[in-house]
């Protein structure tokens, strides 16, 4: 009778919980040979300290984030601290997340309603918004689906999205929008008669806040216009979120919009990630950690300790390149014909803030991706050469390794489009806050063609919206890579008289 090896010390193996051992016994591609000395830092540094209820990590661009929160949570799981939810901000980062976890042998699903996923036998990858809406499949006000572990990937983005889930807007014509500007007329009029005529004429430029003590005063009415209204097409997605807390909104009209939106998020409405066991926000470029405590409600004495390698190895090679300040005579369509011409011979990305940009580059362009062909799209790009390639506004969540972008344009940031955030970067404007966001973009944008190590990339820079940005003095404290570039310019680099780009 043939021996069954596999009964051998039956009922005594325990499963093992430290991430790098973890990562030895998988059925692993060959291509995950060990965990990178950067991934292998952060991984005993998590072991180290992974009963905190909030941990923050920090890698560079191309650093593994992914393989490390996969192995976060399995190591959970096998701690008996289950379920376990990998969040990304979008679907394209879902499939990006599932195709690792099947190199790593680990097993994942993007079916909530897996019975491997509620018995701890598997890990759920969702985008952002399974999680947070005012339908969540997870519960809202109550807990429909536990969650043991979490990992929230690209954490920059995914606040963005819940700060939208979070805010009632309603458009000009509409009762909430019309109800609200006529409760609050008499208010506004008092802080600004023209202001207040900027916005009965849906001025694009006009942002004007109704005063938190109005707000107070009518709060009964305004709930019950809002309640009255709540399954219009405004509201029915937002409206179980804020219900219980809009006295602490705030109301601000522009544009032809109106925005109501808290100043703190209550992440409380959805009991299964505030109640989770372990919640880990893993990001390469998040510069103000204090905004995870307003919107996730983390512990600030956690999140402000955040782990990172020890050493720098998992950085790759970039040449930062801004044409228009190294000689201000040249001008965008010189840059755009010179990059054409690159394009022919290797893939080039750009990326664009707006559709409207994006038709800048159509008569050179192979291909222009949105949300919607992204996925396919970036597959070309990894397959074979392609030549120039649009993005329209994804400045982070794109992996563009080798020969997938050897040659990186940012033509100009994202523009504002809520108008909380229009109004704050008012207030804020010259502050150090508002360039440390500015930079982020920046660095999250320029972290799409270096992925790791051993790549290279180089990056040219647009639009005297950066330029700005790099030649303040504060900007200096914000980021090391910047200041580099800024300091060559400080040495005057130009080129020989006569020289085109």
């Amino acid at each position: 009778m043939a021996l069954d090896f596999g009964k051998l010390n039956a009922g005594t193996t325990v499963k093992q919980t430290d991430p790098r051992k973890i990562f030895t016994t998988l059925k692993r591609d060959a291509k995950f040979k060990r965990p990178l000395d950067e991934q292998a830092d952060v991984l005993d540094a998590w072991y180290g300290r992974r009963s905190a209820s909030d941990l923050t990590i920090k890698m560079n661009t191309g650093g593994g984030k992914t393989t490390v929160g996969l192995l976060c949570l399995q190591s959970s799981l096998n701690e008996n601290v289950k379920p376990a939810v990998y969040i990304t901000p979008d679907n394209f980062l879902v499939r990006q997340v599932l195709d690792e976890a099947v190199l790593l042998g680990i097993a994942a699903t993007d079916n909530e309603k897996d019975p491997d996923f509620l018995a701890g036998r598997s890990i759920l990858v969702a985008n952002v918004h399974k999680l947070i809406n005012g339908r969540s499949v997870f519960g809202v006000g109550e807990r429909k689906i536990p969650i043991g572990a979490i990992v929230i990937d690209d954490a920059h983005a995914c606040l963005s999205v819940v700060s939208d889930q979070f805010s009632l807007r309603s458009s000009e014509g509409s009762p909430v929008y019309d109800g609200l500007l006529e409760m609050f007329s008499g208010d506004l009029e008092n802080q600004s008669p023209a202001g207040l005529l900027d916005v009965r004429e849906s001025d694009p430029n006009a942002v004007l806040a109704v005063p938190y003590w109005a707000w107070q005063a009518k709060g009964g009415d305004v709930l019950a216009l809002l309640h009255a209204n709540r399954a219009g097409k405004d509201l029915e997605w937002r409206w179980p979120l804020l219900s219980d807390c809009i006295p602490l909104c705030t109301c601000i009209f522009g544009a032809g919009r109106v925005e109501v939106a808290p100043r703190f998020i209550p992440i409380d409405r959805i009991p299964s990630f505030a109640g989770a066991n372990r919640r880990i926000y893993m990001t390469a470029t998040l510069a103000d950690d204090t905004i995870l405590v307003s919107h996730f409600q983390a512990d600030g004495a956690e999140v402000s300790k955040p782990i990172r390698p020890k050493g720098g190895g998992d950085i790759g090679d970039r040449m930062i390149l801004s044409p228009q300040e190294i000689n201000p005579e040249y001008t965008v369509d010189e840059v755009k014909g010179l990059v054409a011409r690159i394009a022919d011979d290797l893939n080039v990305v750009v990326i664009v803030p707006s559709k409207s940009r994006s038709e800048y580059w159509s008569d050179v362009s192979d291909q222009t991706l949105d949300k919607d062909s992204i996925h396919d799209g970036v597959a070309k790009l990894r397959g074979d050469h392609v030549g120039l390639t649009v993005l329209i506004n994804k400045y982070d969540g794109i992996d563009l390794p080798g020969e997938a972008c050897e040659l990186l344009v940012i033509d100009g940031l994202p523009e504002v489009h809520g108008l909380a955030e229009r109004l704050e970067m008012l207030l804020m404007d010259g502050t150090k806050r508002q360039l440390v966001r500015q930079v982020q973009r920046i660095e999250q944008g320029m972290g799409r063609g270096v992925r790791s190590s051993d790549d290279h990339c180089v990056v040219l820079l647009l639009g005297g919206n950066l330029r700005s940005v790099f030649m303040t003095p504060r900007q200096k404290k914000c980021s090391p890579q910047l200041l580099a570039l800024r300091l060559a310019w400080a040495k005057k680099l130009r080129p020989r008289p006569g020289v085109s780009p």
